[in-house]
């Protein structure tokens, strides 16, 4: 019989319908830097809507202070999960620190890396973002640093 030992959020491991273990990736805890913006993270921040074409991904963000849209324009995929299934995040990025983060390691960026057929992740140098909400959460691979701008019915003191 075999045995396993597990260093805590180091491995994930898949076990094959043949009985055998193929490791799938090492994941460690991600490395995040808090993207600066004008609007203040609060405990209220929740993910409104996700729009995406295929010029852009435009996210609304909003608060009980502030709505905003958060526009990349040029990605290389999204995904939304959430905010349960990301837990490996919440020492380092929760709502109480901020709202968006650039993940420089250790995120879906990271993972999909691990993939042979991830040809993004071998041809480019994807930039990872999160923008984390109340519920749901968005990862986003992208060229650059996304643009934040105040829709119209923000309620954000002037």
């Amino acid at each position: 019989m075999a045995r396993f030992r597990f260093a805590s959020h180091f491995s994930q491991l898949l076990l094959t319908a043949y009985g055998g273990v193929r490791r799938l990736a090492m994941i460690y805890e991600p490395k995040v830097v808090k993207v600066e913006t004008d609007f203040e993270s609060d405990t209220t921040v929740d993910i409104d809507e996700i729009t995406f074409d295929k010029e852009c991904l435009t996210i609304v963000v909003k608060s009980k202070c502030w709505s905003i849209k958060v526009h990349f324009d040029a990605i290389y995929g999204f995904r939304v999960l959430d905010e349960g299934d990301l837990g490996e995040f919440w020492s380092k990025c929760n709502l109480k620190t901020g709202w968006c983060f650039e993940v420089i390691d250790g995120g879906w960026n990271a993972l999909e890396k691990t993939r042979d057929h991830f040809v993004t992740g071998k041809l480019y140098q994807p930039k990872e973002y999160l923008i984390i909400g109340l519920n749901e959460c968005v990862s986003v691979l992208a060229f650059e640093q996304p643009e934040v701008v105040e829709t119209s019915s923000s309620n954000k003191p002037l």
